[in-house]
């Protein structure tokens, strides 16, 4: 597994202004972060005191947020013979919003060149399993407490490979350094439920709601 003392990631730097878009429980607002240690990608990663990180997922736009907010768990079985199909209870409680960072954040790369820094493939932590998730967590820890300090992980989304994946680590971001940037909208009712239609439309996912 990577030790932190050992790893130099690639930093890119997003500039104040830089807009994003998020998928998120309606209940919890646009601008919150997952306390728990549910499993993921890039989660959970933990303190020295052994305390979970807050996460949070962004896309570059309204296509990679669904992509990775909704459609993960049915492009999951792309490989599978079964038709691919999203339900409307998938949605239920969900929302989807454009929010912008209003400082300058640093986050690792692991896309292009930021991935052969580390001496990886797109299959060793990109294109791969859920089962693979503790090993990917095991990266993001690395990450997370390397002398770099990043402000979290931006990858090439496996689901909609067009644009960039977001992680940010709540502690690395200064207070503010997310504002929302636009209405929120209700992706289990119209006219969000239009949004999640042509979204399935989009990558040949049925879908019944």
């Amino acid at each position: 597994m990577p030790r932190p003392r050992e790893v130099d990631p690639l930093i890119e730097t997003l500039p104040a202004g830089t807009a994003l878009v998020r998928v998120f429980p309606a209940a919890r607002g646009p601008l919150s972060f997952n306390p728990t240690a549910a499993a993921g990608r890039f989660r959970p990663v933990r303190r020295h005191d052994r305390t979970v990180v807050p996460t949070a997922y962004f896309g570059a736009d309204e296509e990679i947020a669904l992509a990775e907010g909704v459609l993960r768990g049915v492009t999951a079985l792309e490989r599978d013979a079964r038709p691919r199909r999203l339900y409307g209870i998938e949605v239920s409680g969900l929302a989807i919003c454009a929010v912008r960072l209003t400082h300058a954040t640093r986050v690792v790369r692991m896309h292009g060149a930021g991935l052969t820094r580390l001496h990886l493939l797109r299959r060793h932590v990109i294109d791969c399993e859920a089962s693979d998730y503790p090993y990917t967590a095991a990266w993001a820890q690395a990450l997370w407490g390397c002398r770099r300090r990043p402000a979290g992980i931006c990858w090439t989304s496996h689901q909609s490979d067009s644009a960039r994946a977001y992680m940010l680590w709540q502690p690395r971001i200064t207070p503010g350094g997310v504002e929302i940037a636009g209405a929120e909208v209700a992706l289990d009712r119209e006219p969000g439920l239009d949004f999640v239609r042509q979204a399935c439309v989009a990558a040949g996912v049925d879908f019944e709601g």
